[in-house]
């Protein structure tokens, strides 16, 4: 048990002394309980008062004298009044029932033998409540006894934010303008701060959109920073892509702490980044029998890496690892020691760890933040430490991708590849766990035994779980044809597999070998466990053995709600896809949540003090409806929820004028986007040169589907040395690379797709224009979508106005953005999809937009007037 930092164990000199108390007398308001002169007198005396004495001992008696667990609260004179019974015999029901109890107070409990020691559950239990502000005490069944094992902390006075004082941080003539000689005035950023203020001092849920050039991250960063100052506490920033995170640690958190002073913060990368230093070395020592091939150069060189770096992550080696390598390799929850490591003071993981839980700011991706809420929602634990510490507030910066970010992360996954590598580790055509835990125990009392086991047992069960999956991969390979997308499960899709006949046995032998893998291997690690000389020889494969077991029974799990969900059909979509071709190739199996709102809404936004919620691009026609119902914001009629969350909403006007800085252009008589898709590339790639000639290069040209890129990029391509722009295609080169030699051009053609429609800032010349290809609708056969349709579909509403047409008016909107990011850029954006003129729904997207002039029309028109613009410029 950890006991918390400043936990105030009252610690008796005998074994009962000095936190065992006597009556005193039940007259009047007297208290019904003293403690005796033997007490802590740095600590205010803590008394029962008559009343609550009384209800202790009704409620004892009620429950015949069983154990009975209360919570009270602590007056000023700390005399424990109003009590209240909330569980009986199940310290779980109180951890859920002091989620709402005031700091301050106390949970109570008696223990019917009338031996008022605390026991190990007790002290257990007493550090949970502790952290959530309570103090805990235990009572006799007449409650004329109390002992308290920890004093209820003194409730802590927050200090509000003064938005005054931090708005002028960021004003003219502020400590903010002193840093910069071009120092702009941002009012949107002042007004959103003083939003975030009010969350911070207020609590609640703040919905902010504010548009580029905005200075959001200053307009939360500043808040948080000093909330951490004044009152400790800890906020999560959460992001989507790693240039902000890094934007964030990098620039925008040294800047904060230059103008208000010093502020603990962290960024916090998930465990599979870092290397395991026990494992490295474990590693070198097998690699003749983990290995296929020789990779004696790759770990000499991670072991001499591991010697110079300070960081331990991926992102600090020049090169990334092999995959089969970094497996051995990387930190692993289901493979440390932890303490008993003998590298756990060096281990880079376990650092960075120790930085987080002493941090105040948290700056993590909404990856690691999801992967936390998992494992808080598997463990019922909103209070103490998970992947992440404990945190009150969180502030989710590029919001738009919440909902994506939550369904990849709170559903499941089984690849073919996944379950080969699990089955892999353990042999490896010779090589493998099982040949260095053979070679492990030789010379010793037990190698013979343990031999046998693994050839007579282990090895014959991975062979046929090996057959089995491989058989039941065959047997679905041909549903899931490459190139077609993915195969909804289902009625609403390809039906269920498991009913066929091939693939019900298929499933049930695999499902059967893998369970009896599992059996067998838990049992070669029980017998290793069993002898004190190879447990400590090879305590490394035995949690290799251990994290394999687990991983068996989790792919069984996952297989079982993909092909054999039972009742939990109903809440997940399920699908599978074909991934690569050839050697590539990887069947997957997959399912996530259909509805994620109810689920946000208990673990993340209930559980928190305050959430700010933020980006460039979360209203629809100036409205926040869509975002609020897809995240749980907005209680569904349907449901009954006791305590509304309180929500304010607030949008940041652009501090850009998008009616001279910009023109949106709308070709009319380019062949149609649906139907005749071959022809629409090809007048797309004759629109792009003729941009091009216009602007002299500087265009970003982005596409719904790598199929259009490539057809676009190969007919720009056929040109050869006559394209006078350089071409920079998505695919052919790191997304990094490609934007710096984009920028260093200044006169370059880069086509993208979904990555580049957000999280590229291209500020300045080097970009000029923006072509959009098709409107970035959805696809409505893809499962995710399909389901989430239906599901609107049965509550009566109509999922293309309130799915589809919300969710390609945000993609619209994120894409657009790319193009004016300061207040001297100038460009035009081209929609080469005439719908968003013709088609009923096109106001609602183009209301959607900044407010740039509309030119529609031929094309030779709308060039003659981009023409005119840049002329003009």
């Amino acid at each position: 048990m950890t006991i918390p930092e400043g936990f105030p164990l009252r610690v008796p000199t005998g074994p009962l002394a000095g936190a065992l108390f006597g009556l005193d007398g039940l007259e009047g308001d007297e208290p019904a309980a003293r403690p005796s002169s033997a007490r802590d007198p740095s600590l205010p005396e803590l008394t029962l008062a008559r009343e609550a004495a009384a209800k202790i001992r009704d409620e004892i008696a009620r429950a015949g004298g069983r154990e009975v667990c209360f919570l009270a609260a602590v007056d000023e004179a700390r005399v424990v009044r109003n009590a209240r019974a909330v569980a009986r015999g199940s310290f779980a029901a109180v951890l859920v029932a002091a989620k709402d109890a005031p700091a301050g107070g106390v949970m109570l409990h008696n223990h019917p033998d009338g031996v008022l020691e605390p026991s190990e559950a007790d002290m257990s239990v007493a550090a949970r409540l502790y952290e959530q502000g309570l103090g805990t005490a235990i009572v006799d069944n007449a409650a004329e006894r109390l002992y308290v094992v920890v004093e209820p902390p003194v409730p802590r006075q927050l200090v509000d934010l003064d938005a005054d004082e931090l708005e002028s941080v960021l004003a003219p003539g502020g400590a903010l303008s002193g840093r910069f000689e071009g120092f702009e005035d941002r009012p949107g950023q002042r007004e959103m701060l003083r939003e975030v203020v009010a969350r911070f001092n207020e609590g609640g849920i703040a919905i902010v959109e504010a548009g580029t050039g905005t200075g959001k991250s200053l307009a939360y960063l500043v808040p948080a920073a000093r909330w951490a100052q004044e009152n400790g506490g800890r906020t999560v920033i959460s992001t989507n892509t790693i240039n902000l995170q890094e934007q964030l640690a990098g620039k925008d958190l040294p800047l904060v702490r230059s103008l208000l002073g010093d502020v603990k913060w962290t960024l916090v990368k998930g465990r599979g980044n870092y290397v395991s230093i026990r494992r490295a070395l474990l590693a070198a020592e097998g690699q003749t029998s983990l290995f296929e091939e020789d990779r004696s150069g790759e770990i000499r060189g991670l072991l001499e890496w591991i010697e110079s770096t300070e960081d331990g992550s991926l992102s600090d080696l020049s090169s990334p690892p092999s995959e089969d390598v970094w497996e051995e390799v990387r930190s692993d929850t289901d493979m440390c020691l932890r303490a008993k490591c003998p590298h756990f003071q060096a281990c880079f993981y376990q650092q960075s760890r120790r930085r987080a839980a002493a941090s105040e700011l948290l700056i993590v991706n909404h990856h690691l933040l999801f992967t936390d809420l998992a494992v808080r929602r598997a463990t019922q634990n909103y209070t103490d430490a998970a992947v992440l510490p404990a945190y009150d507030r969180v502030i989710l910066d590029e919001a738009h991708n919440v909902e994506d970010a939550a369904t990849s992360h709170l559903g499941v996954e089984v690849t073919r590849r996944s379950l080969y590598r699990a089955l892999s580790r353990l042999d490896r055509k010779g090589r493998g766990i099982l040949t260095a835990v053979h070679e492990g125990v030789a010379g010793t009392p037990l190698a013979q035994e343990l031999r046998e086991r693994t050839e007579n047992r282990v090895r014959p069960a991975l062979s046929r779980a090996l057959a089995t999956v491989e058989a039941l991969v065959e047997e679905l390979e041909p549903l899931a044809v490459p190139g077609t997308g993915a195969a909804r499960l289902g009625p609403a899709g390809i039906g269920e597999p498991a009913e066929r006949a091939e693939v019900h046995e298929d499933l049930a032998r695999a499902l059967g070998a893998l369970g009896e893998l599992e059996r067998e291997v838990g049992e070669l690690r029980s017998r290793l466990e069993l002898s004190e000389e190879l447990s400590e020889r090879l305590v490394g494969r035995i949690l290799d053995l251990r994290a394999i077991e687990r991983r068996l029974a989790a792919s069984a799990q996952g297989l079982r709600l993909v092909l054999a969900p039972g009742e939990d059909s109903a809440a997940y979509v399920r699908w599978m896809e074909a991934k690569g071709q050839g050697r590539q190739a990887n069947l997957s199996l997959a399912a996530a949540p259909i509805e994620l709102g109810a689920v946000l809404r208990e673990s993340l936004f209930g559980q928190v003090e305050a959430a700010v919620l933020t980006s460039a691009t979360l209203a629809t026609r100036k409205r926040f409806d869509f975002l609020r119902g897809r995240l749980g914001l907005e209680a569904d009629r349907s449901e009954q929820v006791d305590e509304p969350l309180e929500v304010t909403e607030r949008i940041v006007l652009y501090p850009f004028d998008f009616t001279t800085q910009s023109l949106l252009g709308v070709p009319t008589d380019l062949p149609p986007a649906e139907g005749r898709e071959v022809e629409f590339h090809d007048a797309t790639a004759a629109v792009v040169r003729d941009f091009a000639e216009i602007t002299g290069g500087g265009i970003f040209a982005l596409f719904t589907s790598h199929t259009a890129l490539r057809r676009v990029a190969e007919l720009l391509r056929r040109e050869g040395p006559g394209l006078p722009w350089p071409l920079y295609v998505q695919g052919d080169g790191d997304r990094s690379r490609l934007l710096e030699g984009f920028v260093g051009a200044g006169h370059g053609i880069l086509l993208g797709t979904s990555s580049f429609w957000e999280g590229v800032d291209v500020p300045g010349d080097p970009l000029r224009g923006l072509v959009i290809q098709k409107l970035p609708f959805r696809v409505p056969t893809e499962p995710i979508t399909a389901a989430r349709m239906e599901a609107l579909e049965a509550r009566g509403a109509d999922p293309f106005q309130h799915f589809m047409l919300p969710h390609a008016a945000l993609r619209l909107k994120q894409g657009f953005g790319r193009l004016i990011r300061t207040r001297t850029d100038r460009g035009a954006v081209l929609v080469l999809d005439d719908r968003l003129v013709t088609k009923r729904y096109a106001w609602y997207l183009r209301e959607s937009l900044p407010e740039a002039p509309v030119v529609k029309g031929p094309w030779d028109e709308v060039r003659r007037r981009l023409e005119d613009f840049y002329a003009n410029g």
